[in-house]
């Protein structure tokens, strides 16, 4: 709007009357005020979302947070921390003096992997991870200022969600369609001998370059555009239900060779990929340590990745936070629990109104006492369902009938809950809050 004053002319030879004059200069006052407010409400905003700070025993508002990406360098399974080599930006200085990124998962915080839910002690070193990270819980200092420059780490340190590539893009509606895939036989390097005489191209060592572009429902954050990654014979190519060679993805009259590179072209061929350090990391560039060729091979990572997640479940508990306390007398009450998210269907759907289970109290990092010695038994009374349940949160609580009360269950504190009928087991000692 332009706010320069226009004079008003009167019958009483054209003067102007100052309080003509001042009320424009009020109103353009005014608008500018009103405009300067809405600009930095916005502002504040989107810089309040990004720098929520998290409570331990309270899920966080939707769409808060702030994304950031690495490689799994360091890992504490026992009490859910580790740290990430953080993805290149073209910065030398900070490629090589940076500190490892280190990180805590919140009490509610999800992991997943190969498109199933996971633990930390799943996943392997050097995994490229996708997180939403938060700052520090008020008072939390339990992670240490960075030893190298601060400005190249994060304050955001405490994680809601973690995910492999495999998970990330595939939760998103993300793949990757293959352009070409060019394999060099030969190379300066001693390591890698020329092509044997014989042809047989799978016993020669290999390191080549794929290209790929995104397809379906583009991320907003990750790659987005068209990708060049390194690949070589440690990639591992799934299909089916094993792992093929390079010289397999298609027939041979199809491959074109020059200058010992064999290259092919692959117009329909959808994948997802998982991926990890290259040398040119620091300029975002990737090694491909995975490669899912279909969709069988992706329904069979997903399915293994499950089972392997829902015996961990079985022998601990899901996690959950007390949301209130019924007193009854006598040490008697209802305990009210609200389950975490992230853990596959068939857990959640075990618990059902008038089922038996067992509550024990945990910390933040989830860890237990004496398992099997500390627990109390119940009853399901009722069962309520959250609809648009916040993040971290299953949106299932569950009222439970507690004939003996424990320190561990007041309003605020997690917990682990089971059914009856699951194994009953000590847990290994190193797990086992002392």
């Amino acid at each position: 709007m332009d706010c320069r004053l226009f004079y008003a002319q009167t019958p009483e030879r054209g003067v102007v009357h100052p309080f003509q004059i001042s009320t424009a200069i009020s109103f353009c006052q005014h608008f500018l005020s009103l405009v300067l407010l809405f600009t930095l409400a916005t502002s504040f905003s989107a810089e309040n979302k990004q720098d929520y700070i998290p409570k331990l025993n309270e899920f966080p508002p939707p769409n808060t947070g702030t994304y950031i990406a690495g490689e799994l360098v360091t890992v504490d399974p026992i009490n859910r921390r580790g740290g990430l080599r953080l993805d290149g930006d073209f910065n030398d200085d900070r490629y090589d003096k940076a500190s490892v990124h280190q990180f805590a998962m919140l009490p509610y915080g999800m992991i997943w992997y190969h498109g199933a839910p996971a633990e930390l002690r799943d996943i392997p070193i050097g995994t490229h991870l996708h997180g939403r990270f938060y700052l520090p819980p008020e008072g939390d200092k339990t992670i240490s200022p960075p030893k190298g420059p601060p400005q190249y780490v994060p304050k955001h340190n405490h994680v809601i969600l973690l995910e492999d590539d495999f998970s990330f893009y595939q939760r998103s509606g993300q793949a990757w369609k293959i352009l070409s895939v060019e394999l060099r036989y030969d190379s300066s390097s001693k390591h890698f001998p020329v092509l044997n005489q014989n042809g047989d191209w799978q016993k020669t060592p290999v390191e080549g370059k794929l290209k790929v572009v995104p397809i379906g429902q583009v991320v907003n954050d990750g790659l987005k555009n068209e990708q060049t990654f390194e690949v070589d014979r440690f990639t591992r190519i799934w299909e089916g239900n094993g792992v093929i060679e390079w010289e397999d993805i298609a027939p041979e009259n199809t491959w074109t060779m020059k200058d010992n590179v064999r290259s092919v072209v692959l117009e329909a061929q959808v994948v997802q990929v998982g991926l990890t350090w290259a040398p040119e990391w620091k300029n975002q560039r990737f090694h491909v340590a995975d490669i899912w060729f279909d969709e069988e091979s992706r329904k069979l990572a997903t399915k293994h990745q499950i089972r392997v997640h829902h015996r961990y479940q079985l022998h601990r508990g899901l996690a959950a936070v007390v949301e209130q306390v019924k007193h009854q007398g006598r040490g008697k009450g209802i305990v009210t629990i609200t389950l975490f998210s992230g853990m596959d269907n068939t857990l959640y759907d075990d618990f059902q109104a008038g089922s038996l289970v067992t509550l024990c109290a945990a910390e933040e990092t989830l860890r237990t006492y004496w398992r099997d010695h500390d627990n109390k038994e119940g009853s399901i009374v009722g069962i309520k369902k959250i609809e648009s349940p916040p993040p971290g949160s299953s949106g299932i609580q569950l009222h439970i009938q507690i004939d003996e009360l424990l320190e561990g269950f007041r309003r605020g504190r997690i917990v682990r809950v089971d059914r009856t009928h699951w194994p009953r087991v000590k847990l290994p000692p190193e797990e086992r809050v002392r």
